[in-house]
């Protein structure tokens, strides 16, 4: 018995040297900022702070902790000097054209419908962040309605209030999402169950970009999301755990990608195809986030 307390303690003490665990600040505010984009550079590891923006991140591997949330400087750290306080600098975005007019919202158009029959597919992340976009094209016609008014989802969850985040991007010249359209987190919050869930975007007079416009969906890393699960081992009586983070978001499947790209490990790129145990229509296709827009003028 006396030669147990000396391994306990060395478990304890090797565990809180492989966490790291601090809070972020705006620079100028001092305020705690919330559901940033934390993950270790080149390796598979990362999180989001949480509402009081804390967070707690493995750093047994790697060299370089960055920290990426809208409004702010991305930010990088030597893992090895990271502060228990962050204070991240708040960035100021150039717009190429300022547009002003008063909406008068008398008129609507619905682009991106979907049929909840038409999905058969829900995407959820399961350790790091990790964003998945959409891009929608502009057409000619939205110029009679050319503000966003509301977005709509379909959802799956297996919590009660599980939240997630919705980004603007426009358009870069290699075709991928490149600068924010709105600066600020936009927070859905999804209750149990699968249903459509829609978001009033009106207050934010959101302007459809001529060049089009990229729709993210972001699942945050937080334990008020996790959500943990015993999956089946094909070919085998065995189950292996696995934890997810809701909501699952739901996706129509395409065979051709030309609007559908993922940001993880601090990078975009165009989604891959499903494989292995996908179901039809999706094995060996595309999936693209199932999002129906309402613009109005």
């Amino acid at each position: 018995m006396r030669n147990l307390l000396p391994i306990i303690v060395f478990f304890v003490s090797n565990f809180c040297f492989s966490q790291i665990k601090a809070v972020i600040f705006d620079k100028e505010t001092k305020e705690k900022i919330s559901y940033v984009n934390i993950w270790i550079e080149n390796e598979n590891i990362g999180t989001t702070s949480n509402e009081n923006g804390a967070f707690l991140i493995d750093n047994s591997k790697g060299e370089i902790l960055i920290l990426s949330s809208l409004g702010y400087e991305t930010m990088k750290i030597n893992l090895k000097e990271v502060p228990s306080k962050i204070f991240l600098i708040p960035k100021s975005y150039e717009l190429d054209e300022v547009i002003v007019s008063t909406k008068k919202e008398n008129k609507e158009k619905i682009i991106g419908a979907f049929q909840d029959s038409e999905i058969g597919f829900y995407y959820a992340t399961e350790k790091n962040p990790e964003i998945k976009a959409r891009l929608f094209n502009y057409d000619t016609s939205y110029s009679e309605t050319p503000y966003l008014k509301s977005i709509k989802f379909r959802v799956y969850s297996d919590i009660k209030k599980a939240k997630f985040n919705i980004r603007f991007y426009s358009v870069g010249d290699n075709g991928q999402p490149n600068k924010p359209i709105y600066a600020k987190n936009t927070i859905g919050t999804s209750k149990k169950g699968t249903k459509n869930l829609e978001i009033d975007l009106s207050d934010l007079n959101i302007y459809f970009p001529d060049n089009g416009l990229f729709v993210s969906y972001e699942w945050l890393i937080i334990e008020e999301n996790e959500f943990k699960t015993s999956i089946p081992i094909k070919n085998s009586n065995k189950k292996i755990e696995k934890t997810f983070y809701e909501p699952k978001v739901g996706l129509l499947p395409v065979t051709k990608n030309t609007s559908s790209w993922l940001y993880k490990n601090g990078k975009w790129e165009k989604a891959d195809k499903f494989k292995g145990n996908s179901p039809k229509p999706y094995l060996d296709n595309y999936g693209i986030l199932a999002i129906e827009l309402t613009l109005t003028n």
